[in-house]
């Protein structure tokens, strides 16, 4: 590689911009036209042509009979082999069907990223209420079970840093106000668990758990059930016992 080549940054700026790309599919864009990946990057059409068809030729892009592009399989390939898919969600698997049988809800795993709660697995009940959660979603970690706990155990620089942001509100129960929102997460490192009611989805409530590791919390576990079968104790007790397990087969691997 040429010095002037180095110099330029050209290798980054395809890298960032191949980065965009691939952003730009989530669950309401999983499949996308040239020139809507074009718009939303806001990258020229040459430009993105070609990006594209270089994530196309590697795999990590497919277009389908509708001329759309969506995720290839060698993203999935490669995600199977990041410590987070390799150990959490098969550690823990045994014990979310153990703890979907039990309850017949809603069951969700997730962990912190980048300042948002990323649901690794979720298992839904035939009687659970609808929820938006899914796994390799993510939502706010105010407004959620899992997320509350996963922003209860950071550092307490962390903490401000994330209520000093502007906080989404989805419903009329959702607590943005910082000092109310401190309050709530300090009573979460309280007591070892959190409840949400009607702060993400209407009619809805949330119990979750920590689950630790040589004393920080490295995932969350819960539960998203309809308000009129929250049973605090009953699903605490059920919820605890799960996050014991799961830490007990992380530590075995």
């Amino acid at each position: 590689m040429s010095p002037a080549r180095v110099e330029s940054g050209a290798p980054t700026a395809l890298l960032e911009r191949a980065m965009e790309i691939l952003g730009c599919f989530d669950e309401k864009h999983s499949a996308l036209t040239l020139t809507q990946l074009a718009q939303l990057t806001k990258l020229p059409m040459s430009t993105c042509h070609r990006i594209v068809g270089t994530l196309e030729d590697g795999g990590f892009l497919s277009k389908g009979s509708d001329r759309k592009f969506r995720v290839g399989t060698k993203l999935w390939t490669i995600a199977q082999h990041a410590p987070l898919s390799e150990r959490l969600r098969e550690s823990a698997l045994p014990t979310l069907a153990r703890l979907y049988e039990e309850t017949g809800e809603n069951v969700t795993l997730a962990v912190l990223d980048r300042g948002q709660a990323l649901y690794v697995d979720r298992l839904v009940g035939e009687r659970s209420i609808p929820t938006i959660s899914r796994a390799g979603g993510h939502l706010p970690l105010h407004t959620t079970g899992v997320g509350k706990v996963l922003l209860a155990y950071q550092s307490e620089k962390a903490i401000e840093q994330y209520l000093a942001q502007p906080l989404p509100k989805p419903t009329p129960q959702s607590i943005t106000q910082p000092d109310a929102l401190r309050k709530d997460l300090a009573e979460v490192r309280k007591n070892g668990y959190s409840i949400t009611r009607q702060e993400m989805t209407r009619g809805s409530g949330s119990i979750a758990v920590p689950i630790m590791r040589n004393g920080k919390c490295v995932a969350a576990v819960g539960v998203i059930v309809h308000l009129n079968r929250l049973d605090v104790n009953r699903l605490v007790s059920t919820l605890t016992d799960a996050a014991a397990s799961i830490s007990a087969e992380l530590d075995g691997h």
